[in-house]
């Protein structure tokens, strides 16, 4: 298998593996709080729940949280990407680098995620980054892509709207 069908591979397991994700950890209850909130730890470590069972043991990378790049020789100071999908010790055999962000992030957040994305696929040889935003409220999300821009090919937008849903790739208004 190429690196591309890698990628796809791996893509079509994350999208199932959002659709898994239930109510719970897309808005957290908070105890005297009227409305659950976003809370980003809570999503991730469910989605790298679901995307662990679903990638299963075959797959021939591996699915890392957050890991402490600082002091890496390709990159400058201190970097930690929610996922990397890759090889370890392995600079050729990076293959995803993820940032997740919930629509009530503000874009100008979002857009350093995706100049760290960008850094990560240019200095450290990884494949594709994959920018991830959740949450529902759709004009927040249209306003993060405006304002985001047209993102690189090596970039996918991907927008998971709803618990239970399929999250959907959203480059250039494309939903696809």
């Amino acid at each position: 298998m190429s690196i591309e069908d890698d990628f796809n591979h791996f893509m079509k397991c994350l999208i199932e593996a959002g659709t898994k994700i239930d109510s719970h950890y897309f808005k957290l209850s908070v105890a005297g709080a009227e409305n659950p909130i976003f809370r980003e730890r809570v999503y991730c470590y469910e989605l790298y729940h679901q995307l662990r069972c679903t990638l299963g043991d075959g797959f021939p990378y591996k699915l890392d949280g957050e890991v402490d790049k600082a002091g890496h020789p390709s990159l400058q100071g201190e970097k930690k990407p929610d996922f990397i999908v890759h090889v370890p010790g392995e600079m050729e055999q990076n293959l995803a680098v993820i940032e997740v962000k919930s629509t009530e992030t503000l874009s100008e957040e979002v857009r350093k995620d995706i100049g760290k994305l960008k850094e990560f696929i240019k200095k450290a040889a990884y494949y594709r980054g994959v920018m991830l935003i959740y949450g529902n409220d759709e004009n927040k999300f249209k306003n993060i892509q405006r304002n985001i821009g047209n993102l690189p090919q090596s970039i996918l937008l991907v927008w998971h709207q709803k618990p239970g849903e399929q999250p959907k790739v959203t480059n250039n208004d494309q939903t696809t």
